[in-house]
């Protein structure tokens, strides 16, 4: 039973995330090599870039693997955790430079979107084995705490350089996701402590547009 949630709220939410289709402007990008024509292409399939978007990318990733060579020339084959995080900040501000606000945030949900995945199925999980949930409340615990998951990793990184108002954002954005819980299934959780407490009757109404 368990299993067949998670294969049916993971394909409702494939169905909710918008996704593109991964288009190369291999004529663009015919003077770089097959390596950095595969980077671009691996981007372009978390947002839809523009052909002078992956040109701009592409010779940005050829700095990137330049600076690579250097760091593990310097290095005797080692590519040291400095180094690591030296073509991370690179990729990192090569990106914030090229996309727009839009789709960087769609970059970054593309990127985490596993990883959110799995937590919000785990905390479900983890609340029907502690209080027997009905399949509809695990449903709405599941999909709050995805949501929470994902867009709390894409706000901590497109607001680095403002970690408290970053935290303040999260915390609004985790008190509205918990509040639709209670709004759809009558019942209030606290995922840190692991604790549920029956706000009213569920009411199937509530899955109803009005």
């Amino acid at each position: 039973m368990a299993k067949l949630k998670t294969i049916i709220s993971t394909l409702t939410i494939l169905f909710t995330i918008p996704v593109f289709a991964q288009t190369l402007d291999t004529k663009a990008l015919t003077n770089f090599s097959p390596s950095t024509q595969r980077d671009v292409f691996d981007v372009s399939g978390l947002v839809k870039l523009t052909s002078d978007q992956q040109v701009k990318l592409a010779e940005a990733i050829e700095k990137e693997n330049a600076r690579f060579i250097e760091i593990v020339n310097a290095n005797e084959g080692v590519l040291t955790v400095k180094g690591r995080n030296q073509l991370a900040k690179m990729r990192d501000n090569t990106l914030s430079s090229l996309l727009s606000e839009d789709q960087l945030q769609q970059f970054y949900r593309g990127v985490f979107d596993k990883e959110a995945d799995a937590e919000g199925n785990a905390i479900a999980n983890a609340f029907q084995k502690k209080y027997n949930l009905t399949d509809q409340n695990w449903k709405f615990i599941r999909v709050a705490c995805y949501k929470i998951a994902l867009d709390s990793r894409v706000i901590k990184k497109m607001m680095a350089d403002q970690p408290k108002k970053a935290q303040k954002k999260i915390a609004e954005l985790r008190k509205a996701q918990l509040k639709t819980i209670e709004e759809k299934g009558g019942i209030s959780i606290d995922p840190d402590k692991m604790t549920l407490k029956v706000v009213r009757p569920f009411n199937p109404d509530t899955l109803h547009k009005e």
